[in-house]
């Protein structure tokens, strides 16, 4: 039987539901807020689209994020018109993320939420499982073996 990992984890009691505004899309160059990608993210992308890398991203001076999300007209590459996303189901850990980001500190998963986002406070309260799921899933995409 396959013991489940336990984390440390911090994590804000908020409620969130997605209003699919577009805005964490759109670069934000005031709040530095770009769309990052693992090497498992580009190389997901590249799968589920067909396009070529250097065609949706650019290079990207990090070694956990190497690349980021090429930009038309200040908006992700892969936004539509409608503000959907091309690649919702291939979308990068940041996209799965947002609007919550987390920071490794001292062996907790420590989470704070972009007060920008509108749909903070709407919809139901997330729970332990929910930020759990979050940490397995940057685990994976970051190839990271977690301590905590």
């Amino acid at each position: 039987m396959k013991r489940k990992k336990k984390h440390n984890l911090l994590f804000p009691r908020t409620m969130f539901k997605c209003t699919r505004c577009g805005r964490c899309c759109i670069e934000d160059a005031k709040r530095g807020r770009r769309i990052v990608l693992t090497v498992r993210d580009a190389l997901e992308i590249l799968d589920a689209t067909g396009i070529s890398l250097t065609e949706f991203s650019e290079e990207n001076n990090s070694e956990a994020y190497p690349y980021v999300i090429r930009l038309v007209n200040g908006r992700c590459f892969f936004l539509e018109s409608d503000r959907k996303c091309r690649i919702y189901q291939a979308r990068p850990l940041v996209c799965r993320f947002y609007p919550f980001m987390m920071q490794k500190i001292r062996g907790k998963y420590v989470f704070h939420a972009d007060p920008a986002c509108p749909g903070l406070g709407k919809g139901t309260y997330l729970d332990e499982e929910y930020f759990k799921r979050l940490v397995e899933q940057a685990e994976r995409r970051l190839d990271v073996a977690s301590n905590c």
